[in-house]
Formats: structure tokens, sequence, C-alpha cells
């Protein structure tokens, strides 16, 4: 039985905290395969615009370019629906039936998974493997993991890597502002950006909202 990890998100762009997360969960849990997949649209985020599939797709490789062990997933944006994890998490289990399947995500999200589409199946019939990030409270994350497991029998697992507090809207607003991101993205990944002029559009709305605002 291989053990397989599933990274979803929107990833608009990717960046440090996503691969950090992606890699240690492959060197912790000695995952057999990780597979990162961008959402073609979030539940949370339906009335989001974000970069186009194809970027995201792209941008995603390149952050795990060399990473083994990682497979870039185009299911959802192939399925072109609202993302739910429970019907992809089920999805994966048809694909890979004899295998163990882990949703993989940070704490943030992790303690509201009761809430979401099919929340208490997911926790029912999947396992987590969660990482938190400097600062966070870990009472919080700790109650949530022992609520889970005592009420779902979910099996978690906490990572003890945690993930740099980076925010993909932090990298589109210092784009935006014509920053640097290096610090923020892998290296090839803000290559694509800076080429594909990705964030180009977010620093055109601001140039007209600021000078609406003056007129």
């Amino acid at each position: 039985m291989n053990v397989i990890g599933l990274l979803g998100g929107s990833f608009d762009p990717i960046h440090y905290g996503h691969r950090t997360l992606g890699c240690a969960a492959v060197e912790e849990v000695a995952l057999d395969k990780l597979i990162v997949m961008p959402t073609h649209i979030q539940p949370f985020k339906q009335n989001k615009k974000v970069a186009q599939d194809e970027h995201r797709l792209a941008m995603a490789a390149l952050a795990f370019d060399g990473c083994d062990k990682v497979e870039i997933s185009d299911y959802e944006i192939k399925k072109g629906d609202v993302s739910y994890s429970y019907d992809t998490m089920s999805h994966f289990r048809e694909q890979y039936p004899n295998d163990e399947l882990f949703f993989i995500m940070g704490a943030d999200s992790f303690i509201n998974v009761e809430k979401w589409y099919k929340g208490e199946e997911l926790l029912s019939e999947f396992g987590f493997i969660v990482s938190s990030r400097p600062g966070y409270p870990e009472k919080v994350l700790e109650s949530c993991i022992k609520f889970y497991k005592e009420d779902y029998g979910t099996k978690i697992i906490r990572l003890r890597t945690k993930m740099p507090d980076i925010s993909s809207t932090e990298i589109r607003e210092t784009a935006m502002e014509g920053d640097s991101i290096s610090h923020l993205v892998p290296p090839k990944v803000e290559q694509y950006i800076n080429e594909n002029d990705l964030y180009e559009d977010l620093r055109e709305l601001e140039r007209n909202y600021r000078w609406t605002t003056v007129l």
C-alpha cells in the first residue's frame, strides 16, 4: 500500500509556503506520491478573479520542479466546476483504491473542515497532514485535532515543519507595486510571473482607481 498526499489550492500564485508544506509532507510522512493540484474554482472564492488556469498549472509545475515523487494534476481544472474537496478526494480514492490518501493543509484551513461541503464525511473517510505556522495558537490546533479524532476517528499527522507566513494576496499586492517577490516565490515562478505579466492588470486597476479618486 502506497501513501499519497494531495495538496490543492488556488495557487494564485503558488509560493514558498506551498512548496515548504508539500516537501515537508513528502519527507516527514515518507509519502510515495505528492499530488499538487490547482483548483478551478474554490467554493470560498467563486466570485474572485484568479489567474488563468493554464498559468496556475504552469506555476505549480515550476514551483516543484526537481522535487521527487511530485505529480502535478489538472483534474480539477479539466473538470471545470467548483472544486469541492470531498468530491476530489473521492475521485482519487477511486483511482488509488488500495492506497492510503491524505489531504495536506495548513492549520488555518484545517480547523474549519467540519463546516465544509460534506466536511463530516471528509473527516470520517480520509486522513489529514497538517502544518502550523510561526505564531499560530497551538492550543487551538491541538484542541481541534483532539476533537476530530474523537468525533470522527480522523487519522491526523502533524508536521514538525512550520509553513512560512506567506499569502498569495501579499504576493499579488507586492507584484502590483512593482516590488520584488523573490523572497516569496521560487525563482522560476517569479520569472514566469514577470514574463507573462500575470498581475499587470492589478497594477492597471490600481492606477485607474487612484486617477478616478483624484478626479
